[in-house]
This record gives structure tokens, sequence and C-alpha cells, in this order.
């Protein structure tokens, strides 16, 4: 029989879980509760995955998790929501519950591999993934391989400073948050800005672009300022990286006014401005879906297993 393995997927709500085979083609899936409140209760958690598949025969454990991670040493540096964990040795705690090989990577790391390895950057050489959530997930991808940075942590693009004045000494402590690219263009601050125009408590991201499409000009201002914001975000980006194509993820990816409207400033952005040093790229939708850090996870493993 071909080898499979068990993908988890440790967020702060739910441990997704997907038994794979080794063209991650999902034979079972499913999730359990998550608590982020300690390490027992993670551990009680990934217990009840193991005992779910404990007559199975698989060949190892892949994870994907919140956080700066050292995916050699397997050790997890912060973990995001979890925010107990500080130079956890993730990999071998985790591994111990299940008694299998077990690796783990950052989950925004595995979106952006899973993209590259199948997915929406899978024909080219380099490329960036900007999963638009509570904040912007993701990662960036140099000659095939997902860029992890001296200490783990590149492409960490939700903080990155857009609004410099925010960092200055001596200014407010809670505007240096205000100031990052998170606060600009995810999905959260996408909905939270509507709610707050329109006065509406009950509005979420389809009210948001449902109104958009019937022309709202309320819905329009705020999709414009969002598209223009993340539009010279990826400017600023290319002028670092000159990457030939950005993907674009998130719940809110699933419309295709997010990625038209992201394109259509770029390409307004570059066109005005004939002089940039640098190429315009390709704006896209990611293609995997809510699926991209179990296929991550499981290519990273795949990887380190050789």
């Amino acid at each position: 029989m071909a080898a499979q393995y068990l993908v988890l997927d440790i967020g702060g709500t739910f441990i997704k879980y997907a038994l794979m085979d080794a063209e991650a083609n999902s034979l079972e899936e499913g999730k359990v509760p998550s608590d982020t409140s300690g390490e027992q209760a993670v551990l009680s958690s990934l217990a009840l995955v193991a005992e779910r598949f404990a007559d199975r025969d698989y060949a190892g454990v892949a994870i994907s998790m919140p956080g700066r991670i050292d995916m050699e040493k397997g050790i997890a540096h912060t973990g995001g929501a979890f925010e107990w964990l500080k130079d956890y040795p993730a990999a071998e705690r985790y591994g111990a519950v299940f008694g299998k090989p077990c690796t783990i990577a950052n989950d925004g790391k595995c979106a952006a591999y899973a993209e590259s390895w199948r997915g929406a950057l899978a024909d080219v050489d380099s490329g960036a993934v900007l999963v638009l959530g509570t904040g912007i997930g993701g990662g960036i991808v140099l000659n095939r391989e997902v860029w992890m940075g001296c200490s783990g942590g590149a492409g960490e693009l939700s903080v990155m400073p857009v609004d410099y004045d925010a960092y200055r000494e001596g200014a407010d402590p809670g505007r240096a948050r205000r100031g990052m690219w998170t606060e600009r263009i995810s999905a959260k601050t996408l909905v939270d800005t509507y709610r707050e125009r329109t006065g509406r408590e009950d509005v979420d991201g389809i009210q948001l672009f449902d109104d958009y499409e019937a022309s709202d000009p309320l819905a329009k201002e705020v999709i414009d300022e969002f598209a223009f914001q993340a539009a010279l975000g990826i400017y600023g980006l290319q002028s670092v990286l000159d990457l030939p194509r950005y993907a674009i993820g998130g719940g809110i990816s699933a419309r295709p006014e997010t990625t038209q409207v992201v394109r259509d400033t770029v390409e307004k952005l570059f066109s005005s401005h004939p002089a940039t040093p640098f190429s315009m790229p390709e704006i896209v939708t990611c293609h995997f879906g809510n699926e991209a850090n179990l296929i991550g996870a499981l290519a990273f493993h795949l990887k380190a297993q050789g």
C-alpha cells in the first residue's frame, strides 16, 4: 500500500486533520476543538486525533502551526495565539503523542509551499502568497524554496510598516500596530472598516462584496482603499524582490472581485510610474483554499524525509 501521512493544521479554534497520500489526496479529514491555554490542553487535543487513527498505518505526522518555527530543529520559538509557546520542542513533544516521525512548519509558509508545489505558483520559480484573514499570512518563494530568513521569520508581512510616524520615539505605543500593513488590508480590517462606516454591526465580508457588486458607493470606497493599500505594499515588496507573481488567498479571495480589484490597482500604479526600475508582477488568486496549510505541511514533511 502506498505511504500515507497524518497531516494537521493547528489553529486557535480548531485543529484540522487529514490522512493524505504522498500526492496530497485527502483520504479522510475532520477537526477537533483547539485550546490555546497551555501545553497539556494542546497535547490532549492531539491525543484525540491520535486515538482516531490508532489502527491506521501512516508513515509520519506533518504539522502546520502559527509562530516562528525552526523546522530543522523542530522548535517553535513563538506560537501566535498559543502565547505560552516559547522555544518549545514542538516536533518532539507532538510527535511523541503519535509515536511517529513529526515535522512542524509555520502555517503561512505552508500555504506558500502548497501554492509553489501544486498551486498558483507551480509554473514560476519565485513568487509570494498573501493570505488575507485576521492578519496577513503567507510567505515568499525564491527559486522554488520558501524563504525562511536567518531566524525563520521571513515573510511575516503582517507587521511590515506602512506608517513610519507610528514608530517614532514617543509615539503612542498602540499606534505602532495601526502602522502595520495588516491594519490596512487584512480581511478583518476590511470588514471592521465597513462596519464602522455604515454603523451596521451585522455586516460580514459577503455582505460587503455584495454591496460592492451592487455599486454601493460606501462599499466601493472601502474596497478601493483596500486595493490601493494592497497595491502600495506589493509595489514596495517588488522594489526588493522583483517577483513575477503574487497569489491572493484567504476567505475573501473566494470572491473574484478581491483579486481583480488588486490587479487593476497594481496595473494603474505601475502605469502611473513608467520609470519604475522593476517589473510589474502578475496578480492571481491562490489555487488552494482552506486546504493550503495541510498540503504545504505535507510537502515540507516529504522534503524533510527525503
